[in-house]
């Protein structure tokens, strides 16, 4: 069991850099207490939107760098028996998920369709490095602003599901090297 906390642990860790990253780049998230009284647009942005938008604007692969190399950066809240493979396993995996589904259901909920594609026509005509400071840059801002505590949310459910995935696969082997190194080190305590 107290393996299972220090994934969570591990989990919450790397969303949090990633919250740093995204604080410092992308829609200007602001007052998070006000998304259980947001209600969802009328007429959402569409999937399709939703995939140019992400195309267009690196957003989710900027997402996704900041999301591994957290990793690296938060490798010391695991227990040192961790094998390296567990940890790369990790990032593989972190690098095939599919993140389209948790910025669809954030971005449908707080962006209509027409600011969406105000936005998508406004990076066509300015292109990504022009787009931030633009007009359609704050409306979008304004518009996922009350979001921000649901974008923490879905990114730690995504962490979550991703390390628990992995950890699931390394047990066995994690539980070995624990029997190991307990062995070889009687003082260690787990965290």
């Amino acid at each position: 069991m107290k393996h299972l906390s220090i994934v969570w642990a591990i989990a919450l860790m790397l969303a949090s850099v990633e919250l740093g990253r995204a604080q410092q780049s992308g829609p200007a998230f602001t007052n998070p207490d006000t998304i259980d009284s947001t209600p969802a647009v009328q007429d959402p942005a569409t999937e399709i939107q939703i995939r140019e938008y992400l195309r267009v604007s690196g957003e989710m692969d900027e997402f996704r760098k900041s999301w591994i190399s957290a990793v690296d950066k938060n490798r010391s809240i695991g227990a040192p028996y961790w094998p390296e493979s567990f940890w790369q396993g990790v990032k593989d995996e972190m690098l095939k998920t599919d993140l389209v589904p948790m910025y669809s259901s954030l971005f449908q909920r707080g962006v209509s369709r027409e600011l969406m594609q105000e936005v998508l026509n406004a990076y066509r005509e300015r292109g990504r490095d022009h787009f931030k400071g633009s007009p359609e840059c704050l409306k979008l801002g304004s518009a996922m602003g009350p979001l921000k505590g649901e974008y923490e949310k879905l990114k730690l459910a995504e962490t979550q599901t991703v390390i628990a995935k992995v950890y699931a696969e390394y047990r066995p082997q994690i539980k070995a090297a624990r029997a190991r190194y307990i062995a070889e080190h009687p003082e260690w305590k787990d965290k």
